[in-house]
Formats: structure tokens, sequence, C-alpha cells
């Protein structure tokens, strides 16, 4: 199934080291410590469907415009931390107001849970491993301690700030928003199919590989 756009993928971090290393001053000649985020674990994401799109697209709309609603501060500012707890507000809303309920008169949620699965589906996890870089599916890189649920959700979170944005843009407009929502995400973008982009990583050291889960680096 094609993405809206097929060469457009987004690439967020996970799992970031505050990493300290010795520099020689150009002009003193001593040596000062310069501080570096290095990104230890990645989620590869490729963005959703036209198909998923149209199924979806109150939805999207609906929490782009709550989150805008409240005005530009809480948009920038909690709009990424909130964006996914917001998007299943308005699902359950969205149900209870079409009366979409159970047998006790809750909002059902299965049509919210079908949407975070495919955002789920379209996201692989890229890890340091014995070997080398990891691929891994996001409930396997949870099981297996690659992340945990905390930082899943704070990436879920700003998939679906980007995918309000992106996915709602004309499609001469996508691009631009698209990268420009990344960078404020602290994520990039790329044309490049997981592969290939995999392979482009930096080679891994020992030390790399072996490195536990640190702090999540999505904005809070």
């Amino acid at each position: 199934m094609a993405s809206l756009d097929e060469n457009f993928n987004v690439v967020f971090p996970v799992v970031t080291d505050r990493v300290t290393r010795k520099e020689k001053d150009k002009v003193t000649g001593e040596e000062k410590d310069v501080h570096e985020n290095i990104v230890r674990v990645h989620a590869f994401h490729t963005p959703i469907s036209k198909a998923v799109f149209d199924q979806n697209f109150a939805l999207l709309a609906a929490t782009k415009a709550t989150l805008e609603g409240k005005g530009r501060q809480y948009l920038m500012s909690a709009g990424p931390r909130v964006a996914a707890l917001t998007l299943r507000a308005e699902g359950l809303r969205d149900a209870e107001e079409r009366g979409y309920v159970d047998d006790n008169g809750k909002p059902k949620e299965d049509e919210v849970k079908a949407f975070f699965a495919e955002l789920r589906r379209l996201t692989t996890i890229l890890c340091p491993g014995s070997g080398g870089w990891e691929m891994l599916p996001v409930d396997l890189a949870i099981s297996g301690g690659k992340i945990d649920a905390e930082d899943w959700e704070e990436v879920e979170a700003s998939i679906v700030f980007f995918c309000c944005h992106w996915s709602m843009a004309k499609k001469s407009d996508r691009k631009r928003i698209g990268q420009s929502t990344a960078t404020f995400l602290k994520a990039s973008t790329t044309p490049s199919p997981l592969s290939v982009y995999l392979a482009s990583l930096p080679n891994l050291t020992q030390a790399a590989t072996s490195v536990h889960k640190a702090v999540s680096s999505v904005p809070s």
C-alpha cells in the first residue's frame, strides 16, 4: 500500500546519549570538553497511505484543530507530547457523538486502536545489536528491552503530531511542511527506503553495541 509520498520517510530519535570528548582549541591548543548528543536508537517511520488517510481524515483534522485551537504556545510546547492522547480523545468523542458505543454506553475504541496499530506497523526500530544495527518491530523492541513503553509513547506522540500536519497539507506543500515539522521534532527526513537508510548509519563500536537504554530525546 503506497504512502501519500512514496519517497518520503521520517526518522525519529528514540534513545540519545550525551557524550563528552576532548578536543584541542584551535587558537590556544589547550584541550577542552566538547559535549555531543549521540542517537543510539532510531525509529524509521513510513507515513500513512492515502487509503489510511481517507479512512481517518476526520480524526486527523479534529486532532490538528484541537491542538491549534489552544494557541500557538500550546501547539509548539505541549503539542508533540500530547498529540496521541488528543487523537484518542477526539476519536472517543466522535464515536460517542455517532452513537458508536458498547452495551454499557461507552464509546468504542476499535477505530482509534486500528489507527495506532497502523502507525506502529509503519515504524521500525533501529538499535544496536551484537552484529551491528538491528531492525525490529516496535513490539519486539519493547519486549527485548531495547526501548520501553514510555519511549514508544513519546515517539508515537511525535508521529501523530507529524502525521496531522503532513497528511493535511496540499500535495504541493507536503514535502516542505513535512521537512519543517520533522526538524521541529528533532527528527530527519529521507527519500531512502529502510534498507538503504540502515546501510548509511555509522558503524557501531563495541561500546555502542552494549549501550543500555538512556534518556529519550523526544521533546517533552
